[in-house]
């Protein structure tokens, strides 16, 4: 068989088994095309609107009352999903779907070039895809961030690994510009210039001297950023962003570690002792899920990483450490941004940084054991996310907020097609998860796209409001 004929041949296998892995992602999240907007969304709806490039250029200003700095992670993505496809979550999602499949493409070419191997990168691509990490960031269009972040870390990455390979400016200058198109988008950019630093040093072998004038210009952005982060924005005064770096740090590198092979993220909550000694009504109602998760996880470490590694010790197979230290500091790196937030946690924190864990086992178990092994563990990852993302299905307070906002918009819209500006609507609400749902007032007012309306959940506060005269000359509307 001719080269061409060979590589097109391999190209077409890749797309016949890149397409089923994506049809099983769909599988997996198939239920999130229908939910609907919730709580953050409302509001970033509403201070993502621009009439004018000036207007969508201000997007990128720090701003004081913004405790994150994400203009293309959450402004520009809802700027561009509203204005295609208006107030329907649906549309938001195709853009959220499509740049997760880019990411697991980008995924597979990166590490196949730094692996030398296309099977190595279609398994590291195929773990992070088909991983429960995702769930939050697909479910809450709020937390879509995640996945823009993580395309563009992996889109950086391809275009330094290429400029390493060729040594053409075109590259580094492109890779300068999505390094900050990464900024951006989300925190986690600042572990880039450290896990390829590592990968230009030790990989492939450039001296010191080389490697800070490379990433000077990295390091000069990303300092720039942290300066003008803590000048103009600050994190909320609440117990749950209080910055340390303790012991409680490294438990939660550990649950990280877990939840990025598809342990629930319920399980950190309901531990009750520093031994993995959970709470017993918690227990008892689910130690099916308990049980499943942990020999999942055992399985996983013990097939993918620790026997490959005994046997090539056994065999005297040459080992790569250098490649081996470099997904642990891709994971160790990665997470490292909110490991100083040990009281502010969520699984989805793991999106870029499982990719370290899962190129780990991608890459030992294909080195050093047998192909048919990945099928074996790619069976059980399989099981594993299923299980654990039908948990969340179950019992996430997502699901809930996401039911009771739809079911207000259809309720409220039936009831009042229409609104004046300036209206007032009373619609009685006493649970407080509810009104977290709709923002308070945001949702009415994107719901109708109008922000002159105005809505009491509560009678009292509306009677208080209409004795001192403060709604005079507005039409009420009482549910």
């Amino acid at each position: 068989m001719s080269k061409p004929n060979k590589l097109l041949k391999q190209n077409y296998i890749f797309i016949i088994f890149a397409s089923i892995i994506i049809l099983m992602n769909l599988l997996l999240y198939r239920s999130s095309l229908n939910y609907y907007f919730f709580q953050d969304d409302f509001y970033e709806i509403k201070i993502a609107k621009a009439n004018n490039f000036y207007e969508f250029i201000s997007f990128f200003k720090f701003l004081e009352n913004r405790s994150s700095y994400r203009p293309i992670g959450l402004q520009t993505y809802y700027f561009v999903s509203s204005s295609f496809f208006g107030f329907n979550p649906i549309g938001f999602r195709i853009i959220t779907f499509g740049l997760l499949i880019s990411s697991f493409v980008l995924i597979y070419k990166l590490f196949k070039k730094i692996a030398h191997n296309k099977q190595v990168g279609f398994v590291t691509a195929s773990f992070w895809i088909l991983s429960s990490v995702h769930f939050m960031s697909i479910t809450w269009i709020a937390a879509a961030w995640n996945i823009i972040g993580t395309f563009f870390f992996i889109l950086t990455s391809i275009l330094f690994v290429n400029f390493c390979e060729n040594k053409n400016i075109k590259f580094y200058i492109l890779t300068l510009f999505t390094f900050l198109l990464t900024l951006c988008s989300f925190e986690f950019f600042v572990s880039w210039p450290v896990i390829f630093a590592f990968y230009y040093f030790l990989i492939k072998r450039n001296s010191l001297r080389q490697t800070l004038m490379i990433f000077l210009p990295f390091i000069v952005f990303s300092l720039t950023y942290m300066f003008l982060r803590k000048s103009y924005a600050s994190l909320p005064q609440i117990f749950e962003y209080n910055i340390a770096l303790n012991i409680e740090s490294l438990k939660l590198l550990f649950w990280y570690f877990l939840w990025s092979l598809n342990v629930p993220e319920e399980f950190k909550k309901q531990v009750i002792t520093n031994i993995l000694i959970f709470n017993k009504t918690f227990f008892r109602e689910f130690w099916p899920l308990v049980v499943k998760s942990f020999v999942g996880v055992l399985m996983i470490t013990i097939i993918g990483i620790i026997l490959p590694l005994t046997l090539a010790l056994i065999r005297k197979t040459k080992i790569n450490y250098r490649i081996i230290s470099f997904a642990i500091i891709w994971f160790v790196s990665a997470i490292s941004p909110v490991l100083i937030l040990p009281n502010h946690y969520f699984s989805m924190y793991a999106t870029l940084a499982s990719i370290g864990i899962y190129f780990l086992i991608a890459y030992l178990t294909n080195n050093y054991w047998r192909t048919i092994i990945i099928l074996f563990l790619l069976i059980i990852w399989l099981g594993m996310s299923y299980t654990t993302i039908s948990f969340y299905k179950d019992n996430s307070w997502m699901i809930e907020s996401q039911r009771f906002s739809k079911e207000f918009a259809n309720r409220i819209t039936e009831r009042f097609p229409t609104l004046p500006p300036n209206a007032i609507v009373v619609y009685p609400l006493n649970d407080k998860r509810h009104i977290q749902a709709l923002l308070y007032d945001y949702a009415i007012k994107e719901i109708y796209n109008e922000p002159s309306l105005t809505i009491y959940y509560n009678n009292e506060e509306f009677l208080n409001d209409l004795h001192v005269d403060r709604l005079k000359g507005r039409k009420v509307f009482v549910y």
